[in-house]
């Protein structure tokens, strides 16, 4: 008997001992949390931002800034009163030719040189366009060296009249309408810039003759090598190789 009742609390306390294990290995368990290791090409799950986050640091653009445009205080002469000219040099006495170059050639339409002048259609810059077609477009061909200085006086124009004035350009190439040297009676010795595209007449827009002087001096200021107060329009040239000279390959 009493081994009997020995038998008996051994197997009893073999069950307990293992009920506990088993315990313990279930609690252990449930605290374990496995590494989960994404699949090869899977994409996880993207997070929403709230939008007030995103507007938050989302940088805020600065400002255009805005262009300013200032008269040419610094152009001098302040003014070229008709009858006067003024060479780059600031010289009242250089003439045309010394200043800017003689001319070489007249340009015929359709030639090699022809083809080199460039036109201005710059929408800021007003052209008369007043001979008969198809000469009508000759007003807006010029030289490619007279182009940055006709467009900083657009600009000093701009600046000097509160963008309420706009240049008028008159005159610029010429080519067989003979409009300038009028003096010249024979036509084959007519001498002028405009018949190479290298001199171009101003005037202001809307029409205001006390305007001249000023515009005169602004041209200078630009840039142009001559520029003569012509009285009732501003005459202005650029020194430059002629193209007619590009064309016959006596230069590169």
């Amino acid at each position: 008997m009493r081994r009997k009742n020995l038998w008996h609390s051994i197997k009893h306390g073999a069950v307990l001992a293992i009920l506990v294990l088993c315990a313990c290995t279930a609690s252990a368990e449930e605290e374990i949390v496995p590494t989960r290791t994404r699949k090869p090409g899977a994409i996880p799950t993207p997070t929403e931002i709230p939008a007030l986050f995103i507007a938050a640091a989302r940088p805020t653009p600065a400002p255009a800034p805005q262009a300013t445009l200032t008269p040419a205080l610094g152009c001098q002469p302040a003014t070229l009163s008709a009858g006067m000219r003024i060479s780059a040099s600031g010289s009242y006495t250089e003439t045309e030719d010394s200043a800017a170059g003689p001319m070489i050639c007249r340009i015929q339409r359709g030639s090699c040189a022809f083809r080199r002048l460039i036109g201005n259609l710059d929408p800021e810059i007003l052209f008369s366009r007043h001979k008969p077609p198809p000469y009508d477009a000759e007003d807006t061909l010029i030289h490619p060296a007279m182009l940055l200085p006709l467009t900083r006086l657009k600009e000093l124009v701009t600046a000097e009249w509160g963008g309420q004035v706009k240049l008028l350009v008159t005159a610029a190439y010429d080519s067989s309408l003979q409009e300038h040297d009028l003096a010249q009676s024979d036509n084959s010795r007519k001498y002028s810039l405009h018949f190479e595209g290298r001199s171009i007449d101003l005037v202001s827009y809307p029409a205001d003759s006390t305007r001249h002087a000023r515009l005169c001096a602004l041209a200078h200021c630009a840039g142009f090598d001559w520029v003569n107060n012509e009285g009732d329009h501003c005459h202005a040239s650029v020194q430059a190789t002629s193209l007619c000279l590009q064309c016959s390959g006596a230069t590169p």
